[in-house]
């Protein structure tokens, strides 16, 4: 009996113990509950009222640039009737973005967004479309883009800024060894022409601004700044490199400065996964209106050429040998040609053109290209250790 009764007081004491426990607990639960409601209905008579500023004062330069140059930027699409065998389609696929499977593809490639038949097609004629970008240069509805954009389409047709009409297009020429075309519609009323600027201003750690048509979103804007000046392409291609983001379909259109001028047309990125990896080219825009007047006024470009044949990056200490330090060093002169007439030989170090130095072979290709055909030029030579015209 004594074991049964110390049993049940220990029992009844742990059963007192829980439910002061549980009594002490809803206590300050209560406390802390009522203390928190009376914290809620006090007014904080120190602090500051939050105001929303006026949507015009959130404005900036970037987008005041994009809504002044957007009416000008373009959407292209190109139409080709094509006929091409699986391979050939396969190729074309790779093209859209697959080349990252091959290590050898160039990663200096073009970015037309092209769309092709899908596989196992049989081989018949069909419909490739291809879209790209373009910048309106003169209000009657002249047109700059790229060469390959429009490259052997049957029918281009064009799309403007907040307008879905599909106005049809014509091309008024091409230039393929500076990859620009000029193509002009006819809206039925003015349009709005990009301002053009100066690429010769341009410099390393400025803005760029890139608007275009990526994957077919137009006036797609993006922003970046240029990261280098003069990366060669092709002869008369020094391009200005910019990490604004470009894709597939931006090919075409404006490369802008901050204050919305055009200095560029986007003409091919370095990539290795097809997509925008921060490395994009635009042709400088003085490149591009030099091509752009000749095609208005003659429809098609010529250049100037001498009839040398120059070494691209000549040894310095080759130089030295023949007595310059820097110039274009001529390696084979044409047969009867302008320059053998004029007295040029193998060896000639040529220092100046009509008293401007030339630095590099490509230097003097691009002061003869832009020389008129039938006109005439000093050439400044070192032969010998002496300068001589």
């Amino acid at each position: 009996m004594n074991l049964f009764t110390t049993l049940r007081k220990q029992k009844l004491l742990s059963f007192t113990l829980l439910l002061f426990t549980l009594s002490v607990g809803i206590l300050i639960g209560t406390l802390l509950n009522t203390g928190v409601r009376a914290a809620k209905g006090q007014a904080a008579t120190d602090a500051t009222p939050l105001t929303i500023p006026n949507p015009a004062q959130l404005s900036t330069a970037f987008s005041q640039l994009a809504k002044r140059v957007e009416p000008s930027v373009v959407n292209i699409r190109s139409e080709y009737l094509a006929k091409e065998s699986q391979t050939a389609q396969r190729r074309s696929r790779n093209r859209q973005g697959g080349e990252e499977s091959d290590p050898g593809f160039d990663l200096f490639r073009r970015f037309f967004d092209f769309q092709g038949p899908s596989e196992g097609t049989p081989e018949m004629p069909f419909r490739r479309e291809g879209t790209g970008s373009g910048v309106i240069v003169d209000e009657k509805g002249y047109i700059l883009t790229n060469n390959h954009v429009v490259e052997k389409a049957d029918r281009i047709k064009v799309k403007l800024s907040g307008d879905t009409t599909e106005y049809d297009a014509k091309l008024i020429g091409t230039d393929s060894e500076t990859d620009l075309a000029i193509i002009k519609i006819d809206a039925g009323k003015r349009l709005p022409a990009a301002k053009i600027g100066n690429s010769d201003a341009v410099q390393v750690g400025d803005w760029a601004v890139a608007i275009g048509s990526p994957f077919g979103l137009e006036t797609t804007v993006t922003a970046g700044i240029i990261s280098a000046k003069d990366r060669p392409g092709q002869q008369f291609q020094h391009f200005l490199q910019t990490d604004a983001a470009i894709n597939p379909g931006n090919s075409g259109g404006p490369l802008l400065n901050i204050n919305g001028e055009v200095v560029g047309v986007n003409t091919a990125i370095a990539t290795q996964s097809g997509g925008y990896q921060g490395i994009g080219f635009a042709l400088p825009i003085n490149t591009a209106v030099k091509v752009y007047n000749q095609i208005i006024k003659t429809g098609q470009v010529t250049r100037g050429a001498i009839g040398v044949s120059l070494s691209v990056q000549p040894d310095p200490e080759l130089l030295q040998v023949y007595g310059a330090k820097s110039g274009a060093f001529v390696q084979g002169v044409e047969p009867e040609g302008p320059a053998e007439k004029a007295g040029i030989r193998e060896g000639d170090v040529v220092v100046a053109m009509n008293g401007k130095p030339v630095h590099t072979g490509d230097e003097l290709t691009n002061a003869v290209a832009d020389a008129g055909v039938g006109s005439e030029a000093v050439l400044t030579v070192i032969r010998d250790g002496k300068k001589q015209d």
